[in-house]
């Protein structure tokens, strides 16, 4: 426990200063993190093809790239989602290894694009809208915020398993906890920050994105567990892997974006990274 605080600690100022300080800082630190989490995922996911890895992992940086660039709800996602398909598509034709296991390494492949590059890069867009800082803040403190509270609530006093086969620790006492905690952070987020959003918008928004952020980390806990390893890196000591922590925030991030771009109407600045 105290080897998670400390690198929770260490590395959440970082992250916070560049989300705050936006331009190209938060441009790299943004495809930094696409890099290192997709390059997890499909570590994970397409163990022993180290071609395929490095080849799938620049796909999902080119897709996010594409997407960042560009219209999210236009072209540029369609572009780029389209170039990664038929990129997928011709590596396993040429490179099918074993055949009857083709289908399945490939709706991996799709699937770590989407969810470790296209989530990410939707969530990364928060900081390109007006007052955007305080928007991704906002998403991290509903994601990382239930995260927290989850897991020292459970630790404390959690007793009723939430879904015991794909997570035995997580518990409904340290779930509800983990909501309640998000909320209150922020809350206390927009006050700081001053994010123009009211505290009944909050009130509906907080709920939705902390518990989504939970069913997040349930989903990596599915998929780990379904080809057998324990955390996707070891980047984080105390933490696993990258994608561990971004589990939650790519679940909340686009929920947050949807409500900011679609019920507030915000659009990107265009301008790059913000």
């Amino acid at each position: 426990m105290i080897t998670r605080l400390v690198s929770a600690f260490v590395a959440l100022p970082i992250v916070l200063y560049l989300i705050a300080l936006g331009g190209w800082w938060y441009g790299v630190l943004l495809l930094l993190v696409g890099l290192v989490s997709l390059f997890e995922f499909f570590g994970m996911t397409q163990p022993g093809d180290p071609v395929g890895q490095w080849g799938l992992t620049g796909a999902g940086v080119l897709l996010m790239l594409l997407t960042l660039t560009g219209d999210i709800g236009g072209s540029g996602a369609l572009i780029a989602m389209s170039a990664a398909l038929i990129a997928s598509l011709v590596y396993f034709l040429f490179r099918t290894g074993d055949l009857d296991t083709v289908a399945h390494r490939l709706a991996l492949a799709m699937l770590g694009l989407l969810w470790a590059g296209g989530l990410l890069a939707v969530t990364g867009s928060l900081r390109l809208l007006p007052g955007g800082a305080g928007w991704l803040v906002l998403a991290c403190g509903l994601a990382w915020g239930s995260d927290a509270g989850a897991y020292f609530v459970g630790r404390a006093f959690g007793r009723t398993k939430l879904y015991e086969k794909v997570s035995p620790n997580k518990t409904w006492e340290g779930a509800i906890a983990g909501v309640v905690s998000a909320v209150l952070i922020v809350f206390g987020v927009r006050a700081v920050l001053s994010v123009d959003i009211s505290a009944v918008d909050l009130m509906v928004l907080g709920p939705i994105g902390a518990t989504l952020g939970q069913v997040g980390d349930l989903a990596e806990s599915l998929l780990k567990r379904s080809v057998g390893v324990k955390d996707s890196g070891r980047i984080m000591p105390g933490h696993g892997g990258l994608f561990d922590r971004l589990d939650a925030l790519l679940f909340t991030g686009p929920v947050v974006f949807a409500y900011a771009a679609g019920w507030r109407g915000l659009t990107l600045t265009y301008l790059p990274w913000g």
